[in-house]
């Protein structure tokens, strides 16, 4: 385990939230199990409240080559003793882990819910670049507390954020986008719904401030459309993002869906980036192109637009092969 992983162990343990408490390196199936299939159950963090009715299994991926391999682990031992009905997977998969191997791991989750797991992917330091993570994975435990740029209250906080319902509606667990491929997938659907008859009669026109642009397709779409995704039971094992038929279904009857608290999850959690005015530069011209083909559904509110982004190394990211 790298350095930055094991400081943050540390961390955890130090800060752990009321009611809750914190182990390292907890194995969380038999012993017997771990002898016979030759690898071991322990998880980097377990999180549990004092109640015994949360766990949260929680693992770092600072740099991992291959980071699925920690999701197809506990995926297998769910398959020999199924995940208690009060147990959450959480993988944190930081900028160093390689784009494409950071998607393959998240797409992953979904897998793992198919199969009746409560699983997540979710950012670990989004607000730092793969180099300045190289930098502060090579320094000793005890230098890292003088580094500032490791905020790991933010850590533990984005965590609480993800894997609770954000709210929930007719026994519909409603949660925020727990990365970034989440809402950039949220975007894609969005455009694709809207060019069907039936949806875009049932979006009707919006008045929408806040749009996420994805860099990689191109696309923009309302940013509260893109901040929360719809998670079933286990027992249905639905594991979906937003859509048009549940956006205006959600806008028309629960307050808790609301535009505010979407767009700071995305800049707060997400560590997404807002542009507006001058500072939102070639984006505009993009913009404007898109409303153009989106205008009998899309129209802008008086202040203009506000446009999210995801951070930098994420965009960059995209563009790799």
């Amino acid at each position: 385990m790298g350095k930055l992983a094991t400081y943050l162990q540390i961390e955890f343990k130090r800060l752990c939230p009321a009611d809750w408490t914190c182990e390292t390196e907890q194995r969380l199936l038999a012993a017997t199990f771990d002898d016979q299939m030759g690898y071991s159950s322990r998880v980097d963090v377990l999180l549990q409240r004092t109640d015994k009715q949360r766990r949260l299994w929680i693992e770092f991926e600072v740099s991992r080559a291959d980071p699925v391999a920690n999701h197809a682990k506990f995926s297998v031992a769910h398959l020999f003793q199924p995940q208690l009905s009060s147990d959450t997977f959480v993988s944190m998969i930081s900028p160093r882990v390689e784009y494409g191997r950071a998607n393959l791991a998240a797409n992953m989750i979904t897998l793992m819910r198919s199969i009746g797991m409560d699983a997540f992917q979710i950012p670990l330091t989004p607000y730092l670049t793969a180099i300045q993570i190289n930098q502060l994975n090579t320094l000793a435990v005890d230098d890292l507390a003088a580094h500032p740029e490791v905020e790991s209250q933010r850590e533990i906080d984005r965590i609480l954020a993800v894997v609770e319902p954000a709210f929930t509606s007719d026994s519909r667990r409603i949660h925020f986008a727990s990365n970034l491929l989440e809402v950039m997938l949220n975007v894609r659907t969005w455009n694709e719904q809207i060019s069907q008859t039936e949806h875009r009669q049932l979006w009707g026109k919006r008045t929408i401030s806040y749009f996420v642009f994805d860099p990689v397709s191109g696309l923009f779409a309302p940013s509260k459309f893109c901040a929360y995704v719809l998670i079933g039971t286990r027992s249905d094992s639905i594991s979906a993002g937003m859509s048009i038929p549940l956006y205006t279904s959600l806008d028309e009857t629960e307050k808790s869906f609301d535009g505010h608290r979407a767009h700071t999850h995305l800049t707060r959690h997400l560590t997404m980036q807002m542009f507006s005015g001058d500072d939102a530069g070639d984006i505009v011209p993009r913009f404007d192109r898109w409303l153009a083909a989106n205008k009998d559904n899309v129209s802008v509110h008086s202040r203009g637009p506000t446009f999210i982004l995801p951070p930098t190394w994420f965009r960059k990211g995209g563009k790799q092969k």
